[in-house]
């Protein structure tokens, strides 16, 4: 019997290109968010720094712990 999706999306691995390939999709969005919602580029810069470092810290922690 197979376990269910959600314990096998634990165990994925992606190759190198898709994670970057994920990562310009990711950027092609907020691009295209930033197009449709011109209010959202009035932000002051320190938000987008904040945001950044938000999502920035698991992938961040996840690096150093297998290093």
């Amino acid at each position: 019997m197979k376990k269910s999706l959600l314990f096998r999306v634990w165990k994925f691995t992606f190759p190198y290109i898709d994670i970057r390939l994920t990562g310009l999709a990711g950027l092609a969005f907020g691009l295209m968010i930033a197009k449709l919602w011109v209010p959202i580029l009035y932000l002051d810069w320190y938000w987008y720094l904040i945001i950044a470092l938000l999502a920035g810290i698991k992938p961040i922690m996840t690096f150093w712990k297998q290093v």
